[in-house]
């Protein structure tokens, strides 16, 4: 039980610690809440579809910032013996979830659209649509800019898409703004229905701009959770490693590299010559290690060694390559 209790409290901590990046998940997801209640409620109380579509949208910011907290509370755990590549593909799944939802909330809004038209209903009080959409502004920028701050700091891919989320909801929303002053004139012209029609096609405009981020982020995601091959870049960078300590080896077999959340593994095979020490190939590795961190932070390289077939030597005689180098640059040191 006091154990228990331990661990709450220091879930608790970690909201209100500025360090901590829950700190701006649990900031977010209380924005979220804010926005999503009040959009929704004056979207289905003044009837507009494109407001209430903006409440759905915010939903899902809701529904991400929860998916945030599991997510980063398992990327942050270090690989075990279950899960030997870490927790960062929770991270993934997150993603790929959040925006996942937006085509739900597309679906919707092109059934309510078919069935607007059939009744034209006005729209109610624009002016209160309008303060409101810019407090929304005002808030959606204050979370991506102390979402990307913590991104810069923690290196979270989710941290980034929640911030470029945010950023671009805020566009949206000056979007939201721009179409309801343009109703609300229409409105005060005695155009109710042509009001009520931008409104509607408004909305899936809007549907049409929200999907756009989550679709980017969302086949990012897939690709990490499928595993697939890294960009060509990457290979490049890693084979010039391998080349720029290639007299060191007596043979370069492959190399293998995946991605999970921000840590990138890196698993290469080499062979090396039969009679090293221990000591010895583990200089080698490290030199490899070493330059490939240099290049990727977030990289978890791997050097596999396995020994040569003595094919170097002859009667007797060793003429191995690699101790010629060996010899080489111990002479300069």
């Amino acid at each position: 039980m006091q154990k228990r209790t331990y661990k709450i409290i220091k879930e608790i901590r970690k909201i209100f610690d500025r360090g901590s990046p829950i700190h701006p998940v649990a900031v977010s997801l209380f924005s979220s809440i804010i926005i999503a209640a009040i959009t929704l409620i004056l979207g289905w109380k003044e009837k507009s579809l494109f407001y209430e579509v903006n409440g759905l949208i915010a939903i899902t910011d809701v529904i991400n910032s929860i998916i945030l907290f599991s997510a980063i509370e398992y990327s942050e755990k270090a690989p075990d013996v279950s899960y030997n590549y870490g927790y960062g593909k929770y991270e993934s799944l997150g993603i790929f979830v959040s925006s996942s939802l937006i085509t739900l909330i597309a679906i919707y809004t092109i059934y309510e659209t078919i069935n607007s038209f059939k009744q034209i209903i006005p729209i109610g009080n624009y002016e209160i649509l309008v303060a409101f959409s810019l407090f929304s502004i005002a808030l959606m920028y204050f979370n991506h800019r102390l979402l990307f701050k913590s991104y810069q700091i923690f290196k979270f891919q989710i941290l980034k898409y929640d911030s470029d989320l945010w950023k671009y909801d805020a566009f949206v929303e000056t979007g939201v703004v721009l179409n309801l002053a343009i109703c609300l004139i229409l409105d005060r012209l005695e155009y109710s229905n042509f009001a009520r029609i931008l409104d509607t096609v408004g909305a899936v405009a809007l549907i049409g701009l929200a999907l756009r981020i989550p679709l980017k982020y969302g086949k990012k995601s897939i690709d990490q959770l499928l595993d697939r091959t890294l960009p060509e870049k990457f290979h490049y960078d890693i084979l010039s490693v391998i080349a720029e300590n290639f007299h060191y080896l007596c043979e370069f077999k492959k190399v293998n590299a995946r991605q999970s959340g921000r840590d990138i593994f890196v698993e290469i095979d080499i062979v090396l010559p039969f009679d090293l020490t221990l000591e010895e190939a583990y200089k080698i590795e490290e030199k490899i290690i070493h330059k490939i961190q240099e290049l990727y932070p977030d990289a978890l390289p791997r050097v596999y060694v396995v020994p040569c077939v003595k094919d170097c030597i002859h009667k007797q005689s060793n003429s191995c390559p690699v101790r010629k180098w060996q010899k080489i640059d111990n002479i300069e040191n």
